[in-house]
């Protein structure tokens, strides 16, 4: 996840996060009857901010199931057209010789990607990024992304509005997840853990 990349409350995101009102309450219940499951928690990794300008570079993606136990996962480094920044290489330790040696083709991730979450809602960790992006490889593919998706971070905003900061690493530490590596699959690891603690306190102020 490149979340330090990202803008804290970039536009387009979940009307979950509204702090009231028909659509939030109707955002809000889809969302806590998308996580009774199964549903699919999924992450990318960029290249940066833009989708101009910036690529896919991982796609990793965890099926919840009912339970909310984790049933299957997905992960896949994308061999980028252009380089590997190096700030991007800080961050979340995927190397140019990793995507050299490991990296396919977009079409072909995001194809693997469709293939693994079918029909499922699908949340995300500041979903409007994420939604960025996939458009973007969607256009580019000619593979269409028609997935309901949510954002657990409007969700997390609802359940702990005390919390200073609800960035992944912050929630990670509030509801004893791991820690977020910037490693597409670990954080979405984390993602599930924080979804699932939000729902059960979401749930229990609707009681």
């Amino acid at each position: 996840m490149t979340y330090f990349y990202r803008r804290p409350r970039a536009s387009g995101a979940s009307p979950v996060r509204a702090a009231g009102g028909k659509a939030g309450a109707e955002a809000l219940a889809a969302a806590l009857q998308a996580l009774r499951g199964p549903f699919i928690v999924a992450d990318l990794e960029t290249t940066g901010l833009s989708t101009a300008t910036c690529e896919i570079l991982e796609f990793a993606a965890v099926r919840v199931g009912e339970a909310g136990a984790l049933e299957r996962e997905y992960t896949q480094v994308v061999r980028t057209r252009g380089p590997v920044p190096s700030f991007i290489s800080r961050l979340t330790g995927i190397t140019q010789a990793e995507v050299d040696r490991d990296g396919v083709p977009v079409v072909q991730a995001f194809s693997s990607f469709l293939d693994f979450v079918e029909d499922l809602p699908v949340f995300f960790h500041n979903a409007s990024f994420d939604r960025r992006f996939l458009g973007a490889a969607a256009d580019q593919t000619g593979l269409p992304f028609a997935n309901s998706t949510h954002c657990t971070l409007a969700l997390a905003r609802r359940a702990w509005p005390e919390l200073p900061s609800h960035k992944l690493e912050i929630l990670a530490r509030h509801v004893g997840a791991s820690d977020p590596t910037h490693r597409a699959l670990a954080d979405v690891r984390t993602t599930v853990a924080v979804a699932l603690a939000a729902s059960s306190r979401l749930a229990a102020g609707q009681e």
